[in-house]
């Protein structure tokens, strides 16, 4: 075929765009740009020619990995800081304004992700109140016995009147239940 001639750039007549002259021998229309050559070439024009496909994401494997975190891992690492932001303190447009700084996101996603946060920290709180009351009590303790060495009675007198409290010592329905009852039936002797 002679050079500027066009080829058949139909649909299953073209095998394709190859860079580079891997083909030997190959009659086709030759297109040079710049340093790099490109060569159209049909159905016809490769009969018992060797053709190798260029490597692309789409058929090479190793290009489709790069090696560099996921888009729900960065996902995941922007919640948590947002997380951590929340308990830091502040406002929502505080922490928001943080994370668009720190992961150059826009404030929209600085919003979702601290919608995220705050669930989050909700099913935490739901979920580690018990232990929270353990660990509440235990720093209690702790706290009466440093107080009780330091001769802090004041404290240690209000510490346990909390303690107290967490247990029900005092409250409104067991102080109710503990006053003794008093039942005064009145018999009608007059109709008897």
């Amino acid at each position: 075929m002679p050079s500027g001639t066009p080829t058949d750039q139909r649909p299953g007549q073209t095998v394709g765009l190859f860079r580079g002259a891997r083909l030997r021998n190959v009659r086709a229309g030759e297109l040079i740009i710049g340093a790099q050559q490109f060569v159209t070439v049909t159905v016809a024009d490769l009969d018992g020619q060797d053709v190798t496909e260029p490597r692309t994401v789409g058929n090479d494997e190793s290009k489709r990995w790069r090696g560099g975190r996921g888009s729900s891992a960065q996902v995941d690492q922007r919640v948590n800081a947002c997380y951590a932001y929340i308990l830091e303190g502040g406002t929502r447009r505080q922490v928001v304004d943080r994370l668009v700084q720190r992961f150059n996101i826009s404030q929209r996603t600085g919003h979702d992700d601290y919608a995220k946060a705050q669930e989050l920290l909700k099913a935490e709180q739901v979920a580690t109140r018990s232990d929270l009351l353990n660990h509440i009590q235990a720093l209690r303790l702790a706290t009466v016995k440093r107080a009780l060495a330091k001769g802090q009675l004041q404290t240690v007198a209000m510490l346990l009147k909390d303690m107290g409290a967490v247990i029900g010592e005092a409250a409104p329905e067991q102080q109710a239940a503990a006053a003794p009852t008093l039942n005064i039936t009145v018999e009608d002797k007059r109709q008897a």
